[in-house]
């Protein structure tokens, strides 16, 4: 019997290490179910990103206690200077706590870059008079004022090109998600894009 039970958890183990890491991203018809009532518009590559993330920042800051936004506009009062793609409310204070630039791109490198400029634009435009909004609500400037994380993320695989955060999928399947998004929303199984993110 030793010699069977041996050769028996040797064989389980050489199986369980052969076989390849399971995958947890995310399902794409669980995403997909998620984000039919969303109303954005996916021909924008990168508002499938934006809204994915907005998803996965849900575990971290849960809609009991956090409101996650994505799309704010900043500017001063002749132009728009820049968008924060997602931004993390304290529901009680009303404060960001975090603010995510999301990148769509298959150069990590220059997206890293991308990220990281805007980041450094935005908490530059602090410093000055502007005005902050998304198609539906106005921000203050003060909201913005302790902001306790602010985060690139990008496709599966990221951190390793030195983003923050990275997204349970891998950019084929997100572009993937996208054109299921699109497809459903000109089918009118979706809700039809009123807004760009």
């Amino acid at each position: 019997m030793g010699f069977t039970t041996t050769f028996a958890r040797g064989l389980f183990l050489t199986v369980f290490l052969a076989l390849p890491f399971k995958s947890f991203a995310a399902p794409l018809n669980e995403l997909y179910e998620e984000l039919r009532g969303s109303g954005v518009d996916y021909e924008i590559v990168g508002t499938v990103c934006e809204q994915v993330a907005s998803l996965e920042l849900r575990k971290t800051y849960p809609p009991s206690d956090y409101q996650i936004v994505t799309g704010i506009e900043y500017g001063d009062n002749q132009r728009t200077i820049g968008e924060l793609d997602v931004v993390v409310f304290e529901k009680r204070s009303k404060q960001a706590v975090l603010v995510g630039e999301v990148k769509c791109w298959k150069d990590l490198s220059a997206a890293r870059q991308k990220a990281l400029d805007q980041r450094q634009r935005f908490q530059s435009s602090l410093k000055r008079a502007i005005e902050l909004h998304d198609y539906e609500f106005e921000y203050s400037k003060a909201q913005f004022q302790n902001v306790q994380r602010y985060v690139a993320i990008a496709p599966k695989g990221a951190k390793a090109a030195g983003f923050e955060m990275d997204l349970e999928n891998s950019l084929a399947e997100l572009m993937q998600l996208r054109k299921m998004m699109m497809d459903c929303q000109r089918q009118g199984q979706c809700a039809a894009a009123t807004r760009g993110h």
